[in-house]
């Protein structure tokens, strides 16, 4: 296939703009925002974590306590 130089500058400059624009929008992504919050917050977010890791925890344990009983279940032969 045969490209005129024309045809190559072309692409070469759709390709150059469409990485300078991904580049900005990276570079921007990269900026993190520094915002002061209250000190209230930042404790209600911390015990928000705690409380959500104590459910999962729950939930998980209560789904691998009824797994193991469904499968002790079916050795004995009650399923």
């Amino acid at each position: 296939m045969n490209v005129s130089a024309k045809t190559a500058k072309k692409i070469a400059r759709r390709l150059v703009a469409r990485g300078a624009t991904a580049a900005g929008v990276l570079s921007m992504l990269g900026m993190s925002a520094h915002a002061a919050l209250p000190a209230g917050v930042t404790t209600a977010i911390s015990d928000a974590g705690t409380d959500m890791t104590t459910a999962i925890t729950a939930i998980i344990t209560a789904f691998v306590a009824f797994w193991g009983l469904k499968k002790l279940a079916s050795k004995f032969g009650w399923i």
